[in-house]
């Protein structure tokens, strides 16, 4: 089985309050927002895929880390400049963040992760004792 170790936030969890609009939208020392991001959890008998969308976010600043039985998931995304004054701010930047704890009969070792397109798939791959079989019956 595969539980969120926290249920996934509609809004984000913010560390630092909105800028008014006489402020600058952003400085390299302000606490950036961070999100938990919606995860589809799929069972194909022999692995269980978990699928997140992660906008903005670059492979090479994501961590996706198992110990003691739960599956961490941390993507880091720059803050985005825009040129000219900004005159609206609807669209929040921020790190993505989730966590599940994983059952018994994973294979841990065989855990990989690959991110397309904004889009990060997580295999979890079951222990071969555990994984379904199909036994064939013959005619007697």
């Amino acid at each position: 089985m595969v539980t969120p170790t926290e249920p996934a936030s509609p809004t984000a969890t913010s560390t630092r309050t909105e800028p008014s609009p006489a402020q600058p939208q952003s400085s390299p020392a302000a606490p950036c927002l961070t999100y938990q991001p919606n995860v589809d959890i799929c069972d194909y008998g022999t692995e269980v895929l978990l699928v997140t969308d992660m906008p903005g976010a670059k492979a090479d600043g994501m961590n996706v880390s198992f110990e003691d039985g739960v599956l961490s998931l941390f993507a880091k995304v720059p803050p985005r400049t825009l040129p000219g004054r900004q005159l609206g701010h609807e669209y929040g930047i921020g790190d993505y963040r989730r966590s599940f704890r994983l059952g018994e009969g994973f294979d841990a070792s065989q855990i990989s992760a690959e991110y397309r397109r904004g889009v990060l798939t997580i295999h979890v791959p079951r222990l071969a004792a555990v994984r379904p079989r199909k036994i064939e019956v013959r005619p007697a």
